[in-house]
């Protein structure tokens, strides 16, 4: 199975291809605020340095945040586009999730990116890496969600395992391009 792998959820962008779970290549632009501008060349690029069309994909793994809301946009509408037009398997991938998808040893694992009004979205997961918890609360709030749990581990760095996390995904259910959203995490109060 070859997958092309979509995330502009932040100032960095990533374009990766897969094939039969391997991770082939990707390009990473850090410190960019125009995805727009980016990212279909750098989708381009990444198929013909291996060889590729458009149609030789079998499935796009899209990251749908939370994160910039502009980036969100600008990926997901490649990525249903993509789907769309090429009649391709389409999934999404949390950016949250992303961080603690790969980290072993403990039961529980929790993905934090600071927001910029004294908040941060957040994601729990178990060691299965499913969803327990995923919103946009303070720091006592926070504090407060973390009592329930014993041998956890925080992560908040921006860095993940995209061999691992595409991986993780490429069995997830294929959605319905139409139905391909940007996940802009409300306040949970």
């Amino acid at each position: 199975m070859r997958i092309l792998f979509i995330d502009t959820t932040s100032d960095t962008l990533i374009i990766a291809l897969n094939k039969d779970n391997v991770l082939v290549d990707k390009i990473t632009l850090n410190n960019i605020r125009e995805h727009s501008v980016y990212a279909v060349p750098k989708i381009k690029e990444i198929l013909d340095r291996n060889n590729m069309k458009q149609d030789d994909i079998d499935k796009i793994v899209v990251v749908n945040g939370p994160g910039s809301f502009t980036g969100i946009r600008v990926g997901v509408t490649i990525a249903k586009t993509y789907a769309y037009t090429l009649n391709k398997e389409i999934t999404t991938a949390s950016s949250l999730k992303n961080k603690v998808i790969g980290h072993t040893g403990y039961d529980y694992y929790i993905s934090k990116i600071t927001d910029k009004r004294d908040k941060s979205y957040v994601g729990i997961y178990n060691d299965k890496y499913d969803t327990i918890f995923e919103g946009l609360i303070s720091d006592e709030e926070l504090d407060n969600k973390l009592k329930e749990y014993n041998n956890y581990n925080i992560i908040d760095n921006n860095e993940y395992d995209i061999e691992k996390v595409i991986n993780y995904y490429k069995d997830q259910e294929n959605i319905n391009p139409h139905k391909v959203n940007p996940n802009y995490l409300k306040e949970v109060i």
